[in-house]
């Protein structure tokens, strides 16, 4: 995980990417993908809330690899991804076209080991962080203690008809919702 403490108020300042994902369904109307939450979680339990999630350390090694963005924004578009992929079995942020047993097992791949690197050297994906559009960055200032320096990003499916399943672990439901 990325955290960095400040020393002035000892604040612990964790790095995170959230992901909204899109689709257009019929008459053009548009809807994103939202996770619900396990209760018992101590952020955000119970609440429906876009995928995302801590940048890990793997996402800054991995970022090292894309030299046209910096580095702490590469790995934050390389957390998304990991983590729309953990949490609702999605692969999103790569060149090619997956399948959906690719998915199911590059899912599973995750589970063991929270790493994009080896997912991507198994699978032969190319990472297509241009995909991944920033779309804000928020670091609360009014919670004391561990607050997330969440960066915000879109990313659209075209019509994306595609089955979805929760991880089950951190989330119980997936659902579209316009």
């Amino acid at each position: 995980m990325a955290e960095i403490k400040s020393t002035s108020s000892e604040q612990t300042i964790v790095q995170a990417a959230t992901v909204i994902v899109f689709r257009q369904q019929d008459q053009g109307v548009a809807e994103i993908l939202m996770v619900q939450r396990a209760k018992d979680l101590s952020f955000a339990g119970a609440a429906s809330v876009f995928p995302g999630g801590k940048v890990h350390e793997s996402d800054i090694l991995l970022a090292k690899e894309v030299p046209a963005l910096p580095s702490n924004e590469a790995a934050a578009r390389i957390a998304g991804i990991r983590e729309v992929l953990e949490e609702a079995g999605l692969v999103i942020g790569v060149k090619e076209r997956v399948t959906a047993d690719d998915a199911g097992a590059a899912r599973a791949m995750l589970a063991a080991r929270e790493d994009m690197r080896p997912v991507l050297d198994r699978f032969g994906w190319t990472l297509d962080l241009d995909t991944i559009v920033p779309f804000a960055h928020w670091l609360p200032s009014f919670k004391p203690g561990r607050i997330f320096d969440t960066r915000f990003y879109l990313t659209d499916l075209g019509s994306g008809r595609v089955d979805l399943s929760p991880d089950l672990g951190e989330s119980t439901r997936l659902f579209w919702a316009s």
